[in-house]
């Protein structure tokens, strides 16, 4: 089994795609983490940025 990072979600997730033969990498898991992880914080800064800097 892979071992998960994060949230206890993340370790019963990897189960159930271990048991269905359909086993979620490190790797591929880690490459979809950074990518939301990056694309909510762009959301986010521009965002506050609008909402602080732009619209006060």
């Amino acid at each position: 089994m892979t071992a998960a990072i994060g949230a206890g979600a993340n370790v019963v997730v990897l189960g159930i795609a271990e048991r269905n033969r359909t086993p979620i990498f490190f790797w591929r898991f880690t490459t979809y983490g950074l990518t939301l992880t990056a694309a909510t914080l762009v959301i986010s800064a521009a965002y506050l940025w609008l909402r602080y800097f732009t619209l006060s």
